[in-house]
């Protein structure tokens, strides 16, 4: 019985080693020099949506840097009670550093995630494929702004139609 305890122990420490190593380490100080609005739009599940704001946070759950767009203003602390439509993107860099400059990686261990929180619903569509975001200035400092473009390219899913393509200035909320 105790050498199943052990074995059990050991296959839960193993799942859990790679889940912490696959974090997104923040930058330890400003890099890029970015000045974009938070201005573009796309379709979501067929309607139009157009974002007019734009939060950064990371999810230390699992240390993954998020950007989220809104239609409206919307305060850090309301990041979690907002009410869609929505577009929240996504970024684990499996460890490495954020780039600057070029897009993010999308090579199946770092990834970029856009999920379409379309209005009147709770599901989300969640897209990877065709999925883009480059981060043109970023910084550790509270309440600095974060500068960069995305782009999802036009794709159906379940029957709905979803794209994306703008450039965001997120306010920086730091730690969630």
């Amino acid at each position: 019985m105790r050498s199943l305890r052990l074995i059990a122990a050991l296959a839960v420490a193993a799942a859990v080693v790679p889940a912490a190593l696959a974090s997104t380490p923040l930058p330890a100080k400003p890099q890029g020099s970015g000045n974009e609005p938070t201005a573009g739009g796309g379709t979501m599940a067929g309607k139009p949506f157009a974002a007019h704001d734009a939060l950064a946070v990371l999810d230390v759950s699992f240390d993954q840097l998020e950007i989220y767009l809104f239609p409206a203003k919307v305060a850090c602390n309301g990041i979690f009670f907002a009410d869609p439509p929505y577009v929240e993107v996504t970024v684990d860099t499996d460890g490495s550093p954020i780039l600057v400059g070029r897009p993010s990686l999308q090579n199946g261990k770092a990834f970029v995630q856009v999920d379409f929180h379309p209005a009147g619903s709770t599901k989300y569509y969640a897209i990877q494929p065709g999925a883009s975001i480059t981060f043109t200035s970023v910084s550790p400092a509270r309440s600095s702004v974060w500068h960069g473009s995305l782009s999802v390219g036009k794709q159906r899913f379940e029957g709905q139609e979803f794209s994306y393509s703008g450039t965001f200035a997120a306010t920086w909320c730091g730690k969630d």
